[in-house]
């Protein structure tokens, strides 16, 4: 669709020039999607909101662990933070593509600052508990289910087709930027101040993402914005089942979404284990873990970058291979004990994640018919609830094996999946 057309007439402030400059320019480059001014404050608003959820991450993670020193209760509040979602994450997707997605984002960019800066008030006071970070991870998971599918979704209405790939691994790296500094930043304020001054950090980074997203556009500037909506409840749920069948019929998307959820329920529960693993293998504290996950973000930026300026070719096979990867440096961290030495394991894990993030990103809007984006990207993002489901199994496994034989363990299961899948399942190589 013409996005110079009168349906579509962008508001004043955003000539032509200042929507995708880069379309100007002639051969797209790796940073071109950053020129387009509505996707660059998108951009700014998920790189701060992404990195709250980092912060979060570690500093609910380390407090949950020092209050219980349990491997299963990280497991329990990663199930708590995920489980909403895996039960929302489909009304959210059915909700990106029935109501105005910057209002979406918005209204769910509030809530996470007012959860957020609650547990900053709970600490200043001397009052929170494991209950209290149990609460907020719900309402956390909740939230995010509904934020996602359109977080995602107007990206395309921003971009355009043309430029989604670069605009996705642009927005990964903003996301795995945040990834770098986030958890060393709420490790450094949780060390030198405490945890009452991350939470308000944490809250203050919501609001300011807020911001950003107000001059965003409304309407849709590339995406075909015929979207056929049921009208009342009734169409919400008939929404929603069509979604579901889609999804359940189309034979790519169905692939993509198997496969991406067998790698997530297998690779990604480290993340949430790395308070204990970090505590009881490492023998380090929350400073140390942070640290960590920011050579973890710096391999994740250098594999944004990479994926950002990929050519549209072989994307399913390389998803794959990225997979197999990934399990054979997962055994590897599993194996490990030394702090220094466990550092260039956690520089390849980022590597690999962003690239299975964002080619599998790419992939599945590609591939998804326009009128049912969200709702496809909504399954997809179910992937951080399944990581929140396997870190629950992960931290029962853990009490009873340790945290090396459960993740190494899983990771291995992963990667004899994945070498079946490169070898008797053609359509994922044939994906472009």
């Amino acid at each position: 669709m013409n996005p110079d057309s009168d349906a579509h007439a962008l508001p004043p402030e955003f000539p032509r020039e200042a929507v995708d400059a880069a379309e100007l320019s002639g051969r797209p480059g790796t940073l071109d999607a950053l020129r387009n001014i509505p996707f660059l404050l998108l951009f700014l608003g998920n790189v701060l909101q992404f990195g709250s959820m980092q912060m979060q991450q570690l500093v609910r993670g380390y407090l949950v662990f020092q209050f219980t020193g349990s491997f299963a209760a990280l497991g329990f509040i990663a199930l708590a933070n995920g489980l909403p979602g895996l039960i929302l994450a489909p009304v959210g997707g059915v909700v990106a593509d029935r109501l105005p997605r910057k209002t979406v984002i918005q209204t769910t960019q509030l809530v996470n600052g007012l959860n957020t800066a609650s547990l900053a008030v709970f600490a200043i006071f001397g009052l929170l508990s494991f209950e209290q970070l149990v609460i907020s991870a719900v309402v956390q998971g909740a939230t995010n289910a509904m934020l996602m599918p359109s977080r995602q979704a107007i990206i395309g209405d921003l971009v355009g087709r043309d430029r989604l790939m670069n605009a996705i691994g642009l927005s990964t790296m903003g996301q795995n930027l945040m990834q770098t500094v986030g958890p060393g930043l709420g490790g450094v304020i949780m060390t030198l101040l405490n945890p009452a001054a991350a939470f308000a950090v944490m809250a203050s980074m919501y609001f300011l993402a807020f911001f950003f997203t107000v001059r965003i556009p409304a309407r849709p500037l590339y995406a075909n914005n015929s979207r056929r909506q049921s009208p009342g409840l009734r169409g919400s749920l008939i929404d929603l089942v069509e979604g579901m069948k889609y999804v359940a019929m189309d034979r790519t998307i169905r692939t993509l979404i198997a496969v991406n959820f067998i790698i997530v329920l297998c690779s990604q529960p480290y993340t949430q284990m790395m308070p204990g693993f970090v505590d009881t293998v490492l023998h380090k504290g929350a400073s140390e873990m942070g640290w960590l996950l920011t050579i973890s973000g710096v391999g994740a930026i250098i594999g944004s970058l990479v994926v950002a300026s990929l050519p549209a070719r072989n994307r399913g096979r390389l998803l794959v291979i990225v997979a197999i990867v990934v399990s054979i440096t997962l055994v590897l961290f599993s194996s490990i004990s030394n702090y220094y030495a466990i550092m260039p394991v956690m520089l390849a894990l980022g590597v690999g994640n962003a690239f299975r993030m964002s080619i599998g990103q790419v992939l599945i809007q590609s591939y998804s018919a326009e009128e049912m984006r969200g709702r496809v990207v909504a399954v997809w993002f179910m992937q951080f609830q399944l990581t929140a489901l396997g870190t629950f199994f992960v931290g029962l496994l853990a009490e009873w094996f340790g945290p090396q034989l459960s993740i190494g363990g899983l990771a291995g299961v992963m990667g004899v999946i994945m070498v079946g899948v490169l070898l008797w399942v053609p359509r994922m190589k044939r994906l472009e």
